[in-house]
């Protein structure tokens, strides 16, 4: 009994879903849809000038061909008739008029000119020779204008005579370092001499003696 009540419910379910079921759709009758007319239309017009045989833009084509070389020369020389020829600068003469400042920038001046002098006097004697070479600021004419070193000259000398310092220091250390080799040497030397003396056969034992009795006391 219940394989036949199951057998009938299939049968029933079977036939509720044929009646509820649609046909498939045929897809071989089905078709693109055609280009909307506007766009046909707007296709038509663009394309339009290649059915025209009768162009109404016609370009004008220049047969000749143009001599590019006297073309290039011709515009060489324009360019050399056109060139501007500048003239060199030319300084005009002036005087310098220190002579006529104020009585506080002179002693402002003196002042720069004192502390230069200071300062060269402290330098090595590198920049003591270029100094020389100024003959002193003193006796500068009232027409200059005062000398003033910058800070960067002054870290730039001072940067040289600490070089040259470290340079004398390594050659002190070396010419110290060669000395105390030779005197090394020296040594080994005399050592080796002595060695070579007592073990010399052709020597008396009288002689190896007397001679270790010289060096020990």
């Amino acid at each position: 009994e219940d394989e036949l009540y199951r057998e009938i419910r299939i049968q029933m379910r079977a036939k509720d879903l044929l009646k509820s079921s649609v046909a498939p759709i045929d897809t071989s009758n089905c078709r693109r849809e055609p280009q909307s007319r506007t766009a046909t239309r707007t296709k038509q017009e663009r394309l339009g000038f290649l059915q025209d045989k009768s162009f109404s833009f016609k370009p004008r084509i220049n047969p000749t061909i143009p001599d590019f070389e006297e073309l290039y020369w011709a515009f060489q020389r324009k360019t050399i008739r056109r060139q501007e020829i500048k003239e060199p600068i030319r300084n005009k003469p002036f005087k310098l008029r220190t002579s006529n400042l104020h009585a506080r920038q002179r002693q402002a001046n003196e002042k720069i000119k004192f502390n230069f002098f200071q300062d060269s006097q402290k330098l090595s004697k590198v920049s003591v020779q270029k100094s020389h070479s100024l003959p002193g600021l003193s006796s500068l004419s009232s027409n200059t204008l005062p000398v003033h070193i910058t800070d960067a000259t002054r870290k730039r000398e001072s940067a040289i005579r600490h070089a040259q310092e470290k340079k004398k220091e390594g050659e002190k250390e070396g010419i110290y370092w060669l000395e105390k080799q030779k005197m090394k040497c020296q040594a080994m030397q005399k050592a080796v001499n002595s060695r070579a003396k007592a073990l010399d056969p052709h020597k008396s034992l009288e002689e190896t003696q007397k001679e270790k009795s010289k060096q020990n006391r």
